[in-house]
């Protein structure tokens, strides 16, 4: 018989309240089943769940920072400017160094960066979610970085 979750066992799993994980359920986030009254998950219920929650955090993020670029943080006295959201599928050690590497034109003003490590769907899979904001010129050079 597959082992069933009660809320508490989810919100323990995924580090929230239990009040959280009612709030994803009315939302649709997480699916499940009433069982006499209470809410059970199955396992395939739980990683469906994290998958997309993930999804939403991310795209929470993502959205915030081209709202960012759309209202003007990165204003450059009207002169033409990019923003460009970036996957990045390699070993973390190549990817941190070259954020490394994008650091020093952030800390030039030349671009700004935002990069957030993605968990894959697949077991040891990673890849990082890179945004640059910035003068034409200056985002092909980080660009540049970013494919060498």
């Amino acid at each position: 018989m597959e082992k069933l979750y009660t809320v508490e066992d989810i919100a323990s799993l995924a580090s929230v309240t239990t009040r959280t994980i009612r709030n994803y359920i009315k939302d649709g986030i997480l699916q499940g089943r009433k069982i006499g009254g209470q809410w059970r998950f199955t396992e395939e219920d739980y990683k469906k769940f994290t998958t997309m929650q993930y999804s939403v955090q991310l795209e929470d993020w993502v959205n915030e920072e081209a709202l960012d670029f759309i209202g003007g943080v990165t204003d450059h006295d009207g002169e033409m400017q990019i923003c460009a959201i970036v996957d990045l599928y390699q070993p973390q050690e190549i990817v941190i160094e070259k954020i490394k590497k994008l650091s020093v034109l952030e800390d030039k003003n030349l671009i700004r960066c935002r990069s957030q490590l993605i968990r894959g769907r697949i077991e040891n899979e990673s890849k990082r979610i890179t945004v640059l904001f910035g003068l034409t010129e200056n985002i092909v050079e980080a660009l540049k970085i970013l494919q060498g």
